[in-house]
């Protein structure tokens, strides 16, 4: 049961996360405001570089990703989670990472589409990291 909550998180988020990309990409160009409200609004960005716009290439990203994906299978193997949000943190966390990445393998970039206010525009998988990394953190002991 131990692997049954972060495998379904993964898949969710992976499914959500790709799904709504592939949305926002058919219906307009890169740049342009699908949906626009006054504090929050639908715009498409490629992003080819790493989280939040920094200089990130390929071979780095996999290694981080291939580097938490090993952690995250410590964590479960060997985590104490005190509440039993961890798992679910680690599969949230493990699904958005894997997002991005299956983005940078197919598209070559990442596809970010939520602009809110004057932060950087992002993703529902850079959303399920950070969701999954404070559910993490929450959880240990």
């Amino acid at each position: 049961m131990t692997w049954f909550i972060p495998m379904f998180a993964v898949t969710a988020v992976i499914v959500a996360d790709q799904v709504s990309k592939a949305l926002v990409v058919s219906q307009k160009a890169p740049q342009a405001a699908v949906v626009r409200h006054r504090f929050l609004s639908i715009r498409t960005v490629l992003n080819r570089h790493g989280a939040l716009g920094s200089l990130v290439g390929l071979p780095t990203l996999i290694t981080l990703w291939a580097g938490s994906l090993a952690i995250a299978v410590l964590v479960l193997r060997y985590g104490q989670f005190g509440d039993g949000f961890g798992p679910l943190g680690v599969g949230l966390a493990i699904g958005g990472a894997s997002g991005n990445v299956l983005d940078r393998l197919y598209r070559g970039s990442v596809v970010d589409f939520i602009a809110i206010g004057p932060w950087p525009v992002f993703n529902l998988a850079d959303t399920a990291i950070v969701a999954g990394a404070g559910l993490l953190v929450l959880s240990m002991r």
